[in-house]
């Protein structure tokens, strides 16, 4: 799926992270861990799925104890891939000992930022401290199309921060979540990250939940719209093979999520007080890792998927494609 990560930090289109190909079959670990460290988020976007913002931290959050006990485990575990996002995980106090920390045991780590935080001598820690990628939301081509998404955000910050992962050499990915009001710029923003020095670009549809079930009628483009959209991304896919990579994910939710079904990717959404979801687009939970370890979790999430409860929810969003709205009244299983 295209960029939550979700995720984007997670956004409104269901996160590139949920792509990983291999299912989780018979791994003895998840392959990728997309842990929203905190819901504290500095912006407020129309179209966030966590609906994050300024003083939305989960009262609840895992402290320095759990944090760093969970880290452990997935080091210990032999976890090859792991995101931070969020809200927006620059925010959290512990940030950068989390990356070190990370980092410093060869685990490859992924940051999913807004970006406005990102000053030079950040990105130079970052690089020195070895993350693998930045990923930094960009919605819209223009001051105007992102300025308008993203409450409290600021184009100059977003585009700057970009500028100074580059200056450090941190290998940089855009993500560009399609609305009404941003859409026919596309072709502009591909090329835009090009000049910026991204490595790669991920985009998709929109998704119906957080934010964005309040200010649908702002955001939702039209079918025809879509395609487009995704008769440019196929060219600018091939303009820039080679250069950069164009990700980009034309399935509905409701496809993606039958197919899910059969064959879960190898991956745990974690959210910032622990929890852990099945998949960032369903409510279900599968563990609580304050009280259970990673390897319990793992063990339960291979088993979840086939809970008659789930595949219940995916059937009634045919019928229903606004029961996405609940993904935050969260199902224990």
């Amino acid at each position: 799926m295209a960029t939550q990560a979700r995720g984007a930090a997670p956004e409104l289109v269901v996160p590139s992270t949920t792509a990983v190909a291999s299912g989780s079959g018979d791994l003895g670990a998840p392959l990728y861990i997309a842990w929203q460290v905190t819901n504290e988020c500095n912006l407020a976007c129309l179209h966030c799925i966590e609906e994050s913002g300024p003083g939305k931290a989960f009262r609840d959050e895992l402290d320095e104890a759990q944090v760093f006990g969970f880290l452990e485990q997935v080091v210990d575990r032999h976890v090859p891939y792991l995101s931070f996002s969020g809200g927006e995980p620059t925010l959290h106090p512990l940030f950068f000992r989390m990356v070190e920390y990370v980092c410093a045991r060869d685990a490859q780590l992924k940051i999913e930022t807004n970006g406005h935080g990102l000053t030079r001598e950040k990105c130079e820690r970052l690089q020195t401290l070895g993350v693998k990628a930045v990923q930094v939301s960009l919605d819209g081509a223009s001051r105007e199309t992102f300025n308008r998404m993203r409450v409290r955000g600021d184009f100059d910050l977003a585009i700057a921060a970009i500028r100074n992962l580059h200056a450090a050499g941190v290998p940089i990915e855009i993500n560009y979540s399609p609305t009404l009001f941003n859409i026919h710029e596309i072709g502009r923003a591909v090329d835009l990250a090009h000049e910026l020095g991204a490595d790669s670009f991920y985009t998709g549809r929109t998704m119906y939940t957080g934010n964005a079930v309040k200010t649908w009628h702002r955001l939702a483009p039209a079918e025809e719209q879509y395609a487009a959209f995704f008769d440019i991304l196929h060219a600018k896919t091939d303009e820039y093979r080679g250069r950069m990579r164009v990700h980009f994910h034309e399935m509905g939710l409701l496809e993606e999520l039958r197919y899910r079904l059969h064959h879960p990717a190898a991956l745990l959404i974690v959210l910032p007080n622990g929890l852990v979801k099945l998949i960032n687009a369903l409510p279900f939970v599968c563990g609580d890792l304050r009280r259970q370890s990673l390897t319990e979790i793992w063990s339960n999430f291979q088993t979840a998927w086939q809970d008659p409860r789930v595949a219940q929810f995916v059937e009634d969003l045919a019928a229903d494609p606004a029961k996405t709205a609940s993904l935050h009244q969260w199902i224990y299983l």
